[in-house]
């Protein structure tokens, strides 16, 4: 295999794929890249077994045929190498030559038979979406996905079509976050995922906010093409809990506030607070919220803010971070916030005349 590639569009690709793979791992194979050459293209491919990447560049292939390079070691060479054009070829016992300008560089490989095949999902329907619909889901909610690994069924995000629309729901027992998509899903289809955190995350980086993303599912892996790019993960196994039932239905307590005003108040409140005692107390009465904290030890917080409520006075103690996580990817000027009791949880959303309810977050309280 021979290629001659401009230096800047191979590193632009390495650094596209090369997030996926492990510092250390126990297949040697798994700290490589795959290159794979043909028809003045060259796809790159990289996986950990559970997420792969793969990016087609365009190329003059010298030589067809495919070879493995060290990823780390590939990406620090093209990052100091100078603009120009970069050939790379496989020669004699796996070795990889590398030559820019005036520059050789050789480096050992591994064989590419040695490489774990990616699956290709040659006859699956794919579902087409917007790239900057699809990152909107993810970025509104991914944030509420669980890190607790022995909570394994929780460290994604499910993903279910159902009735022409598309629900993204992340949680993690102590807040959940709840975003749907109506506008292209076709009716009849019935899918129900939990997307791996790690291939979110994937996807948020490298989404963009023009063209499509074509979504091709299976019973135990799922493939996000668009662009140059194609991504691969298989799914996770379990149970999700029923998101429906966790939205609460009889909360009588609905205040209204200024979306970036609150969220001053409740960066300033954190200033009061610290990991043992992290909470807020929001006392709710007419036309006014205000916001408390006393953390032993460190001190006193209150601050009022004017809101638009009448009714019962109420008071409750969340995470002032899980309020925070939201207000962030609330892009109106205003924000709901809808209660029933201390007991109960809250629900955070963006105001909404017409009384939409695509994007909402439950959030638990604390005890006070």
């Amino acid at each position: 295999m021979k290629i001659t590639i401009p230096r800047q569009d191979l590193l632009d690709a390495v650094n596209k794929v090369k997030t996926v793979v492990a510092s250390k791992s126990a297949l040697p194979i798994l700290s490589h890249i795959l290159f794979e050459a043909s028809d003045n293209q060259v796809v790159l491919s990289a996986t950990d077994l559970k997420v792969s990447v793969q990016c087609k560049v365009d190329c003059s292939v010298v030589q067809s045929g495919c070879m493995t390079v060290a990823c780390q070691r590939l990406a620090s060479i093209l990052t100091e190498l100078p603009d120009g054009d970069v050939t790379l070829e496989l020669t004699e016992s796996n070795v990889v030559s590398l030559e820019c300008g005036k520059i050789h560089t050789r480096l050992f490989s591994m064989s590419p038979e040695e490489f774990p095949p990616i699956r290709d999902f040659d006859g699956v329907e794919p579902l087409v979406l917007p790239q900057v619909a699809l990152k909107k889901l993810f970025t509104k909610t991914s944030f509420a996905i669980c890190t607790d690994h022995a909570r394994y069924n929780l460290t994604g995000l499910l993903c279910e079509i159902m009735g022409g629309k598309l629900a993204v729901v992340a949680t993690d027992g102590r807040r959940m976050s709840l975003c749907i998509e109506r506008e292209g899903i076709p009716e009849g289809i019935e899918v129900k995922v939990i997307v791996p955190g790690k291939m979110v995350s994937e996807l948020e980086r490298l989404l963009g906010d023009e063209g499509d993303v074509s979504i091709l599912i299976d019973e135990a892996q799922a493939a996000f093409a668009f662009g140059s790019l194609k991504l691969v993960t298989a799914l996770i196994e379990g149970s999700f809990p029923n998101y429906e039932m966790v939205v609460p239905k009889k909360h009588d307590k609905e205040m209204l506030v200024e979306t970036a005003r609150l969220s001053e108040a409740i960066r300033r409140t954190r200033t009061m607070t610290n990991e043992k005692f992290n909470s807020v107390r929001f006392v709710l009465s007419d036309g006014t919220l205000a916001l408390k904290v006393v953390t032993p030890e460190v001190g006193e917080y209150e601050e009022e803010l004017p809101v638009e409520y009448e009714g019962e006075g109420v008071e409750i103690a969340f995470n002032p971070d899980f309020v925070l996580d939201v207000l962030r990817r609330i892009e109106g000027d205003k924000v709901c916030l809808t209660l029933k009791d201390a007991g109960n949880p809250g629900v955070v959303k963006p105001f909404s005349e017409t009384g939409d309810d695509t994007y909402l977050n439950i959030i638990m309280p604390i005890r006070i």
